[in-house]
């Protein structure tokens, strides 16, 4: 049976993982193999925990297929260049091409972890490289989020603080163009100013409920590190964008090994691109 067919953590998975761990070091083919039955584990833990997939649109692209799409040329398109920073294309054209970037993440390992068959070091680092990649696509999509977003449809407020009454402007924005919110994306500490509004019973239980969202009227509440301190961005129940995936998650062995340490390439090939600006609303601290 493929290890990519394995329940992680089920003990077939451990026997199936600790023999490739002792295989691993006899030739090229046995690093190889193990390189392929870590992928798995690496693409679940991504899956678990990124949130750019609920704000911007999967698209898998067909091999040859240029992630080519459509957009108001009243509007700009905004996407994320080959260096990970926002660009955006000036209003007039009624299509819009998103190149597709890898991200990456170098795990290393030392010999003696695959010699001794420790699967719980090898685990922290298929979780470690996990990490490295979800965070690095997460800050990209709120990057271009946040660039894109119009100086119009922004909510300025004096402060430190987030208050009740500037992210019910900005929801109403939303509401203007008969939408609804979708979500509503904020670090915790911003989250953490909500718990000190005077708020009706039901919406506060709504913010005590456990998981990664939370509601606020129709909206979910995502938590992400990857969001500046000063902002909060509004996200109607309308698509706003596109993540064209040309590459699935892959790992390979790398051949630049030392005496000591072994490791992997892991890596995908992904764009990320906003078409409706003019629908997101953002909420931004001045001082």
């Amino acid at each position: 049976m493929k290890t990519n067919q394995l329940k992680i953590h089920s003990q077939e998975y451990m026997e199936t993982m600790a023999r490739l761990m002792s295989e691993a070091l006899e030739s090229p083919e046995g690093m190889r193999a193990l390189a392929a039955a870590i992928a798995a584990p690496i693409e679940q833990e991504i899956k678990r925990k990124e949130i750019s997939s609920l704000l911007l649109t999967k698209h898998t692209l067909p091999k040859g297929e240029r992630p080519v799409y459509q957009k108001k040329p009243t509007v700009k398109a905004h996407w994320i260049s080959k260096d990970g920073d926002a660009q955006e294309q000036e209003v007039g054209k009624d299509e819009v091409e998103f190149p597709t970037n890898r991200i990456h993440s170098n795990p290393m390992v030392d010999v003696s972890v695959l010699k001794n068959g420790n699967i719980g070091t090898l685990m922290d680092i298929q979780t470690s490289a996990a990490d490295a990649i979800r965070k690095e696509m997460d800050r990209r999509t709120i990057s271009v989020l946040s660039s894109a977003i119009p100086a119009a449809n922004t909510i300025e407020v004096t402060g430190d603080l987030l208050t009740e009454e500037a992210l019910n402007e900005a929801i109403s924005i939303i509401e203007d163009l008969e939408l609804s919110v979708k979500y509503i994306v904020m670090r915790g500490r911003r989250f953490n100013d909500m718990r000190g509004w005077n708020l009706d019973p039901q919406t506060k239980l709504e913010l005590r409920q456990k998981g990664v969202i939370k509601n606020y009227g129709t909206g979910g509440i995502l938590l992400t590190a990857s969001m500046p301190l000063d902002e909060i961005i509004i996200v109607p129940d309308e698509e706003v964008g596109k993540m064209p995936v040309r590459e699935n998650l892959k790992t390979e062995s790398i051949d630049q090994k030392t005496r000591f340490k072994t490791g992997w390439l892991v890596w995908s090939e992904i764009g990320q691109g906003i078409t409706r600006p003019d629908i997101m609303a953002k909420v931004k601290l001045v001082p």
